[in-house]
């Protein structure tokens, strides 16, 4: 008697499903490098905050183990083990914690520890988004080693559908580019350049990077200008993003050079760091906040 069709196409999936099972999972970071996992990963340890963040937004939240300080989104994310800071981990707490995924920021994190824990035979993924569509994509990559493709495409998909929305609005404004100069530390005083992610959102909103083009040899890709570079390029707006009251330590300090277009115009403005410089959905927060800052200012 021959076999059932329904049967026949049941064997199949099965096989199909066990060669997927046998091959593993496999994705190429930011760094080029690609990442494999012969099962998806259920014990995982984020290496900065906003990596545990675009975690927990790609479905994983359950699989974090451990994170480094300063991880406080979502709420969440602050009962967590810490393993550090950003720029000097714990790599007994990083062993005792036995990940099956190391989630590490390239230029953030010490190079030499990350080094360091490939040669113990911990699995690293190196994150390091240069453009605004990098983080739906690097979601979508976590989607896929954690097996959390569902939630992972969902979020990505929406976070480029409200990222259009924004581009959308921004292209119909015919205002002239505005010189800005993004201040993301105050000593000594540090920015970035065109090809850091800010400054994209700076150009994105309707601003002119006063840095833009200056190079630079740090992987993080930023630069500190000194005050007299600043005040030649004579910034129309400066914004800040120290947290509520270093910004306004940072803009302060601005007011005695009163001749700058900038505070003679008082365009001091700060934006919460957490939306521009963690790369998470919530950079979308950012994006709005700094084009209402740009567009306000009527030149």
């Amino acid at each position: 008697m021959p076999l059932n069709k329904y049967y026949l196409l049941f064997i199949l999936f099965i096989s199909s499903a066990s060669m997927v099972l046998a091959e593993g999972i496999s994705v190429v970071d930011d760094s080029g490098q690609t990442i494999h996992l012969a099962q998806t990963a259920q014990r995982i340890i984020s290496l900065s905050p906003g990596l545990t963040e675009l975690v927990f937004a790609s479905g994983g939240g359950d699989y974090l183990k451990g994170v480094v300080s300063f991880s406080d989104y979502p709420p969440a994310a602050q009962q967590l083990p810490r393993v550090g800071r950003y720029n000097a981990l714990d790599m007994e707490q990083i062993l005792m914690l036995e990940p099956d995924l190391v989630i590490a920021w390239q230029s953030g994190n010490p190079a030499h520890q990350i080094e360091q824990l490939k040669k113990l035979g911990l699995i690293v993924y190196l994150s390091e988004p240069h453009e605004l569509m990098d983080i739906p994509k690097t979601m979508r990559h976590l989607g896929q080693l954690m097996g959390t493709q569902s939630i992972a495409e969902q979020q990505a998909d929406l976070f480029i559908k409200q990222l259009k929305r924004l581009q959308q609005a921004q292209s119909d404004s015919s205002m002239r580019k505005k010189r800005t100069f993004i201040q993301i530390w105050n000593k000594p005083v540090m920015s970035v350049n065109q090809q850091h992610l800010i400054s994209k959102v700076i150009s994105l909103c309707g601003g002119e990077n006063i840095f833009a083009q200056t190079q630079t040899t740090t992987p993080s890709l930023t630069l500190t200008p000194t005050i007299e570079s600043i005040l030649e390029r004579n910034p129309e707006i400066i914004i800040a993003t120290g947290m509520a009251d270093s910004s306004k330590q940072w803009l302060q300090r601005w007011q005695q050079w009163p001749y700058l277009d900038a505070v003679k115009n008082k365009r001091l403005y700060a934006v919460n760091p957490d939306h521009l410089v963690r790369h998470t959905p919530r950079i979308l927060q950012g994006i709005k906040a700094v084009c209402q800052l740009i567009n306000q200012a009527e030149l």
